[in-house]
């Protein structure tokens, strides 16, 4: 490409960009304003209207001018990156210390929480392979299918908690300690559904990689991550709001990527290293706070946007065109909010807790959002999608992330009933 044609290419992704973020932006605070969401529903909510499935509708002819395909390819490597740091800063502030709790309704409603969605799962798998994927492989295809259902997301419900003022609250307590232990599981699973498809389901060469994934687990926790954190804490002054060191930053950055690169070597998403380096760090609060401090922003406002538009430009809700799809979309949709949010409530009731308690606890477990559309995503990836099921499980990330803040009120004891957010 000469250097002329990389500077129009470059002017367009630019241009793209600038529309990205202002929409996420806007639809996002839209949507908090007027309908009280969390702001990463609208945030979705713009990425799949700049896409085929609104924008596109109206502007049908003309549509590739905004999105053409020569940019697809720039679009979905920064929002690689974009979510290379988001999940390296989330296995950063992942909190190991809910995995060790023996509350016997974290232990059952975290159970539940897999066993239901995965059971409904298996139930409408067979009919949603035969009639919409019977090319894929359908041993992947139903694994994937019960790993959608079944994965809740930490980032989100830790947002609204915070919105709500509920982090400290019982309810806070349980809803995170549980999902933290399923997204543990879900995220183990969907590494072992993207080494499955990779090894073409050979049984010898997937062993190879789970060991090699297993040996790369232990050695950034019980090597690499102590010596970094060593390193942090000699060249700080204090434990807390200390800046990272250009010298430090580099250090870091080489290992993430490294990480991303032995993950990919392995067989699976770059994105799994990034997630896995941070875990490792997650210690050391100074380093956690002086990433957050730093990064944070800029990529929550600059690069996940991205993520969300290219998800949105891959739903097609045209693709949803007869009564039967439509059926199927409804479907899966029941059999995730019937899984996650029954499971998780007969979990909560079963130990013990009052029906409005586990009525929250239930609705934080339900909502999928970023960590659903993820998964979703690398799902389309692997080829154990198609365009149908894709949107399919596109609405179902997005209607059940909007349940959340209504169900949540809704089920709130009155003496938990926090003031709404402006």
């Amino acid at each position: 490409m000469n250097p002329v044609a990389i500077e129009d290419h470059l002017k367009l992704v630019l241009l793209q960009w600038i529309v990205i973020i202002a929409a996420a932006w806007a639809v996002g605070r839209l949507g908090k304003r007027f309908f009280n969401q969390p702001l990463a529903v609208g945030e979705i909510a713009a990425g799949i209207l700049l896409g085929p499935s609104a924008l596109g509708l109206i502007w049908p002819h003309d549509w590739p001018v905004m999105f053409p395909k020569e940019t697809q390819q720039s679009l979905q490597l920064l929002g690689k990156l974009g979510l290379v740091f988001l999940l390296f800063q989330v296995g950063m502030e992942f909190d190991y210390g809910h995995l060790r709790s023996k509350s016997r309704t974290v232990t059952a409603v975290s159970l539940l929480g897999m066993i239901g969605p995965i059971l409904c799962g298996l139930a409408i798998g067979p009919w949603l392979h035969k009639n919409f994927a019977p090319e894929t492989p359908r041993f992947g295809f139903q694994f994937f299918l019960c790993i959608a259902l079944s994965i809740s997301a930490l980032p989100i419900m830790g947002r609204i908690l915070l919105e709500m003022k509920l982090e400290r609250t019982a309810i806070g307590v349980m809803g995170i300690s549980s999902a933290a232990i399923d997204d543990v599981v879900g995220w183990v699973l969907l590494g072992i559904a993207t080494a499955m498809v990779s090894s073409g389901f050979d049984l010898g060469h997937l062993l190879l990689q789970l060991a090699g994934i297993t040996v790369f687990f232990v050695a950034l926790h019980q090597v690499i991550g102590p010596w970094l954190r060593g390193l942090w804490r000699r060249s700080v002054a204090g434990p807390d709001g200390a800046e990272m060191s250009t010298s430090f930053l580099v250090l870091l950055l080489i290992g993430l990527y490294l990480s991303c690169l032995v993950t990919h070597e392995l067989g699976i998403f770059v994105i799994f290293g990034a997630f896995l380096f941070g875990t490792a760090l997650h210690q050391e609060a100074g380093l956690v706070k002086a990433w957050r401090t730093r990064f944070s922003d800029v990529v929550l406002v600059a690069f996940v946007p991205i993520f969300f538009t290219n998800t949105g430009l891959n739903t097609k809700i045209g693709a949803l065109q007869t009564p039967v799809a439509w059926f199927a979309c409804l479907l899966v949709l029941l059999a995730a909010v019937a899984g996650k949010l029954g499971g998780c409530y007969l979990g909560a009731r079963l130990t013990g807790q009052p029906a409005r308690a586990a009525g929250c606890v239930a609705a934080l477990m339900n909502t999928r959002a970023l960590m659903g559309l993820i998964a979703i995503n690398i799902g389309l990836d692997l080829k154990l999608l198609t365009p149908a099921l894709f949107t399919m499980l596109v609405i179902m990330a997005l209607a059940t992330t909007a349940m959340c803040g209504p169900l949540l009120r809704w089920c709130l004891p009155e003496k938990l009933n926090p003031v709404p957010v402006e």
